[in-house]
């Protein structure tokens, strides 16, 4: 299948830990579930830029945020998303949005010798529980890298992932965000 033959709001979706994205290369998509928190605010988001946000043809998630896996899916989503904040900016852009709601995220939270944010092993499980609970995932195997830089152009595009920096009317906010949680982190070396 062509990327262009994608729907998103048609992606089957599971819960990130129960996932099985396999190792192809591939777009990805998180959504909000729905059916557990109706609504962002409910779910402790309650600085998201005001954009529209695409539903589901489930009607039970809301779509959050699109990225890449040019080599592998399992690699990105599994080994990345959900357990390192250090190479996920889908990670720090949570952290960024949770904050105004729950100030105990910042605990633990430094920067690397890079600028990058880093939490303790017991922040990091704590948000992939929040992820775990909260979010929902659906993915996409594409053939080629061109094939998966073209088909998250375009869902970004079309839909403006209301998590997304890159690609988005919005992401200057989200940025702005994310220098709020990194101000007065201390250094780690």
């Amino acid at each position: 299948m062509q990327p262009t033959d994608f729907s998103l709001p048609n992606l089957p979706l599971s819960a990130p830990l129960q996932a099985d994205p396999g190792r192809e290369r591939g777009v990805y998509s998180w959504w909000l579930d729905t059916t557990r928190c109706p609504t962002p605010e409910a779910a402790g988001l309650l600085q998201l830029p005001d954009v529209p946000r695409l539903v589901h043809a489930s009607g039970g998630a809301e779509l959050l945020y699109v990225g890449r896996a040019r080599r592998n899916l399992h690699q990105r989503i599994v080994g990345q998303h959900l357990r390192r904040t250090r190479s996920s900016a889908l990670r720090r852009t949570l952290l960024a949005v949770l904050l105004p709601g729950d100030p105990s995220w910042r605990e633990g939270a430094a920067l690397d010798g890079r600028g990058r944010v880093v939490l303790g092993e017991a922040q990091e499980q704590r948000l992939t529980n929040w992820m775990q609970e909260h979010l929902l995932l659906g993915w996409a195997v594409c053939e080629t890298k061109d094939d998966v830089d073209a088909l998250e152009q375009r869902w970004i595009a079309e839909h403006r992932p209301v998590l997304n920096t890159d690609g988005t009317d919005h992401g200057a906010q989200l940025a702005e965000l994310k220098e709020t949680f990194r101000a007065g982190l201390p250094r780690r070396p």
